[in-house]
């Protein structure tokens, strides 16, 4: 970001993704567009994917990587309070508990009442947001639409929406091995993609989204090795207790499921 703006970075990450895409449905005798990937559902969750982006982003380039990355994983908080709001799920005291806990943590690594905050925590904040919404946005994806049409949505909504917003923003000019490095970030993010798909289709998602905290770990060791940014305690405490009370709401939703999925077989 000290080279390019946010709408660049979004725009040539965007496009190496769907050429990546392109290339591998195009290899697996796939069509690249679907008139089925232009329902309303599919095409809103794109636009929320679009929205987190910009937001993480934005706050990536004024805030420590550490930082940034650990409040984006406040989505599950948000998720189950977006599904009892909106969707009208029964949300027990149990549930409302862990998501206060989890507000806590939140409120730890902001600490909004510290002459050192900054306004800037409100980026990763609404991305997780953002992300609880796209969340909910895929259950009313049809499911007929395969997950590779999905991402794929997602890329090009994402591309498109940071090409206008560059214009925004005004192009800016680097080398050609700045431009080298979006080859690979490109590579890297499409292989993320494809072992989370993977991963998803293997194991459940009870067990799987747990190792997804492993990135905010991940997260200060890049953070202090590059950049020299030094954890607080603070941080610690309130990464710890978003990680488990995301943890805690995601294997309290798969319960749910599960007894609800038993309902219908006790009736019969």
């Amino acid at each position: 970001t000290q080279v390019f703006n946010v709408g660049q970075i979004m725009f040539l990450r965007g496009a190496i993704i769907c050429i990546i895409f392109a290339l591998v449905m195009k290899y697996r005798r796939q069509p690249v567009f679907n008139r089925q990937t232009l329902h309303r559902w599919n095409l809103l969750r794109a636009l929320f994917e679009l929205c987190a982006t910009l937001a993480f982003l934005t706050g990536l380039s004024m805030l420590p990587i550490a930082v940034a990355s650990t409040l984006g994983f406040a989505s599950p908080i948000f998720l189950a309070l977006l599904a009892a709001l909106l969707l009208g799920e029964n949300v027990g005291p149990d549930r409302w508990l862990v998501i206060l806990v989890g507000f806590g943590g939140v409120m730890l690594i902001t600490n909004p009442f510290a002459e050192s905050a900054s306004w800037a925590v409100i980026f990763p904040i609404v991305c997780a947001f953002f992300v609880a919404l796209r969340d909910i946005a895929i259950r009313f994806v049809p499911h007929d639409i395969p997950s590779s049409q999905v991402a794929f949505t997602n890329a090009w909504v994402v591309m498109l929406g940071g090409g206008i917003y560059s214009l925004y923003q005004g192009w800016g000019e680097a080398g050609l091995s700045w431009y080298l490095w979006f080859l690979g970030l490109g590579g890297v993010l499409y292989c993320g993609y494809l072992f989370l798909i993977i991963g998803s289709r293997l194991g459940e998602l009870s067990f799987i989204s747990p190792f997804k905290y492993i990135s905010i770990i991940i997260a200060i060791v890049y953070g202090y090795l590059i950049w020299g940014d030094k954890p607080t305690l603070t941080m610690i405490a309130g990464a710890t207790i978003i990680v488990v009370s995301g943890i805690i709401l995601v294997s309290t939703e798969k319960k749910r499921n599960r007894v609800a999925s038993l309902l219908p077989e006790a009736a019969d």
